[in-house]
């Protein structure tokens, strides 16, 4: 029988979901498990979110919504690290969870995001014989396939979560692919289940007021000076940003359109001196405008205010970028790599570019510029297209991954054999 409230454990080892994204290892994957929790509780599950203290005034647990805490776990310097940094303090933050909640530790399910998280995972679904859930986001051996190297620790951890899951939550077809071919995942564990999107906040309406709001909020676009060419993300190269200021004096169809450039904070002001360097070196300095990351409230206008949204990403496991310009009514531009060659219906709902190359996306994104009527066609159809993406309905695909969990759990009242059953040290060790 189901004993409600549900209580769920999130793990979200290596950043915050209160990191702003766009900055040093914040993106799509802290906006999910902060709306994916608030949709939890707000549908009466009792969801506590554990991550890593990484500075020394994080308090020791604070509220983020109703039904939904957020504890800051000692593991390490209370300070920013790298995700494979945070590896090495992988069992001190699993015991430090354990600690946390040793006086009240009933939890029904964990949910894990990432491989650091992923493996503490499997270390307390083993202590609280509880039913785990993982989802990567990013996976390294897809990584490395385009290029970018992953060390080997990565790929051992992210092979040990597969093995010791109980299902795995794959964001798209294209991933869950990979999971079961490379890294020997079982079919019936990988679910196939989209990130969300708020389509109160994203969708297509009011695009001239949006350009006024973000001419007046974030005045050193310039806005209302041009077309405008939006990238949003981290300033870090497999993103792609410098490609976009190469593209931009081969978009011959509207020399007045603007690139925009938001994301980073004053951590990456180097990165964004060489891309200024760049931009004068092909002689379009005043034409490429920077904005720090800005708070989600603020992307709807940015999104709405563009007139395409550019995603030159080396890989994205879903795109969530795109999907957001898409809900916005914005076409997007995107690489076909990845979640974005399944979330983009190229020609329909935006353009798919094949090879990583400037003039490839110079051509796309000039066509859209140059053809208005195209544009808004494309804007609409991509708006609409999104509606499959709103918040409820991927929260309830996702409590039908957990409650069939638990009833087969509840009905048995026993665990899959645990076959990982050595400490993550030893994993550590033997990776190096």
């Amino acid at each position: 029988m189901m004993r409600f409230p549900r209580r769920l454990a999130v793990l979200s080892t290596h950043t915050s979901p209160l990191a702003r994204a766009g900055t040093t290892k914040a993106g799509g994957m802290n906006v999910y498990v902060a709306e994916l929790s608030r949709q939890l509780g707000a549908m009466g599950w009792e969801v506590d979110v554990f991550t890593r203290r990484d500075r020394a005034d994080a308090p020791c647990v604070e509220r983020l919504a109703p039904g939904v805490r957020l504890f800051h776990v000692a593991a390490g310097p209370a300070a920013p690290l790298s995700p494979i940094e945070v590896a090495g303090h992988v069992a001190e933050f699993t015991e430090g969870v354990a600690d946390v909640t040793r006086a009240d530790d009933r939890y029904d399910l964990i949910h894990s995001h990432y491989w650091v998280s992923g493996l503490s995972g499997v270390e307390l679904a083993r202590q609280w014989r509880v039913p785990h859930v993982a989802m990567f986001h990013t996976l390294g051996a897809v990584k490395q396939m385009f290029q970018q190297p992953e060390p080997q620790l990565r790929i051992a951890g992210e092979r040990r979560v597969v093995d010791c899951s109980d299902a795995v939550i794959s964001a798209t077809s294209h991933e869950r692919a990979f999971l079961i071919g490379q890294y020997g995942a079982e079919a019936s564990r990988v679910q196939v289940i989209p990130c969300g999107l708020d389509l109160d906040r994203f969708h297509p309406n009011g695009s001239d007021a949006a350009r006024r709001r973000v001419a007046e909020a974030l005045p050193e676009l310039g806005a209302l000076d041009g077309p405008g060419i939006l990238f949003v993300g981290r300033l870090e190269q497999p993103k792609g940003a410098d490609l976009l200021v190469q593209a931009l004096p081969m978009i011959e169809e509207r020399s007045d359109a603007r690139l925009w450039i938001v994301g980073g904070d004053e951590r990456d002001e180097s990165e964004r001196s060489r891309l200024r360097q760049l931009a004068n070196e092909r002689g379009v300095g005043e034409r490429v405008r920077f904005a720090s990351a800005v708070e989600r409230e603020r992307l709807p206008d940015l999104f709405r205010a563009a007139s395409v949204c550019a995603v030159p990403s080396a890989y994205e496991s879903f795109g969530l970028v795109a999907v957001e310009a898409m809900a916005s009514g914005t076409p997007p531009v995107a690489t076909r790599v990845g979640g974005l060659a399944s979330t983009i219906s190229h020609g329909r709902t935006g353009m798919l570019v094949a090879q990583r190359r400037p003039d490839q996306f110079a051509r796309a994104i000039g066509r859209l510029l140059e053809d208005e009527p195209l544009r808004a066609q494309m804007g609409s159809a991509a708006a609409e297209e999104m509606s499959v993406f709103s918040w409820p309905r991927v929260a309830e695909s996702i409590l039908d991954v957990y409650e069939k969990l638990l009833r087969e759990r509840d009905a048995s009242d026993l665990q899959r054999e645990a076959c990982c059953p050595d400490p993550v040290e030893s994993l550590l060790v033997a990776a190096g």
